[in-house]
């Protein structure tokens, strides 16, 4: 008997989904971008066209991750996170409508805001208003969200427009191996082409460094192409190691 015989071998660990992630603000303290461990992002823009549009963007990312993280702990929802992030939605909806009530805010204020779930090998996806939402795969870009904007660009739905129920627009699939998703406000998407939006990610890589270097990247371009609004970008990537 071979003196190895006496030793049990260890059985070889099974392949692990990482979820990567970077975002970044711009200007500095700027809260378009938040999230909340490894699993759910959000972005936000205050609507210019309403008073308080920065303390609409502050008050839906406050929301929208308190609301995700009590809900989530749930058994209602169990693993349905559609309908977890329609009440995500809900709550932050009827929060700005209700902050009108304060003093100083009669006028209404509103966000735009999306809000990802990304968990191991499947992301779900809820957008209201003009902010982007991008995969990439395969060398291929594909837009997940249509904006909510009519034929003059004019936001047309947001957080906090209207006390009655708000329905985003929802996307759900399998986030396969090597997958981006790229969500932005629009002073990145309207000054980035697909071209230079492709050759950023396609070379993004697989650390958490890699993919803030990437972020820094399409803000930078944005900026040079002629963006002078704030900016709110977060990438989000699924790798097996």
């Amino acid at each position: 008997m071979r003196p190895d015989d006496f030793f049990v071998k260890p059985k070889p660990e099974k392949p692990k989904n990482v979820i990567l992630f970077a975002g970044k603000n711009l200007p500095a303290g700027k809260a378009g971008f938040a999230h909340f461990n490894d699993e759910c992002f959000v972005i936000a823009d205050g609507v210019q066209s309403l008073p308080h549009a920065t303390a609409a963007e502050e008050l839906a990312i406050e929301t929208a991750l308190w609301a995700y993280k009590v809900t989530r702990q749930s058994p209602f929802y169990g693993k349905e996170r559609l309908p977890l992030l329609k009440r995500v939605f809900r709550s932050t909806n009827l929060r700005l409508w209700q902050k009108r009530r304060d003093d100083g805010f009669a006028a209404g204020l509103a966000s735009a805001l999306m809000v990802l779930i990304a968990i191991e090998d499947y992301f779900w996806l809820g957008s209201a208003g003009n902010c982007n939402s991008f995969l990439y795969r395969d060398g291929l870009i594909d837009i997940l969200t249509k904006r909510d904007v009519d034929d003059e660009l004019e936001i047309t739905k947001a957080v906090g427009f209207s006390r009655k129920l708000l329905v985003p627009t929802m996307h759900s699939e399998k986030l396969l191996e090597n997958d981006i998703i790229l969500l932005t406000t629009d002073s990145v998407a309207n000054f980035v082409t697909e071209d230079e939006m492709r050759g950023v990610l396609e070379n993004a890589g697989a650390t958490s460094e890699s993919l803030q270097t990437a972020v820094n990247k399409l803000m930078e371009i944005a900026r040079v192409a002629g963006s002078r609004e704030q900016m709110s970008v977060c990438m989000v990537k699924r790798i097996i190691v």
